[in-house]
């Protein structure tokens, strides 16, 4: 588990599967984070191959298992790239707002 992961339960930030304070299981949690960041990982290499729309795919998972405000930034470029200007601005002033 390469994150923090913060504990539903107790609030308490950890590194491991198991929460420090409480000793609840949070393996899920970690799996969850995992393939969040991979769908991340994913939308930057589409994007960097010009393939926008499945960059934007593959935010929009990232987004449904966690909703963030490190996904806003890159949809932002992602569709000012595509030049889509207004949801650009939008998905920036978002962020802005955060």
């Amino acid at each position: 588990m390469p994150t923090s992961i913060i504990c539903p339960c107790c609030r308490a930030s950890n590194e491991t599967s198991t929460c420090r304070r409480c000793k609840a299981d949070l393996k899920l949690l970690g799996t969850l984070e995992e393939n969040r960041n991979r769908y991340i990982m994913f939308a930057r290499r589409f994007a960097a191959d010009e393939r926008y729309t499945e960059a934007l795919q593959q935010l929009e998972l990232a987004s449904q298992l966690r909703p963030g405000s490190d996904i806003l930034p890159i949809r932002a470029a992602l569709l000012l790239l595509q030049g889509k200007h207004p949801e650009a601005l939008h998905a920036y002033e978002l962020q802005a707002a955060l």
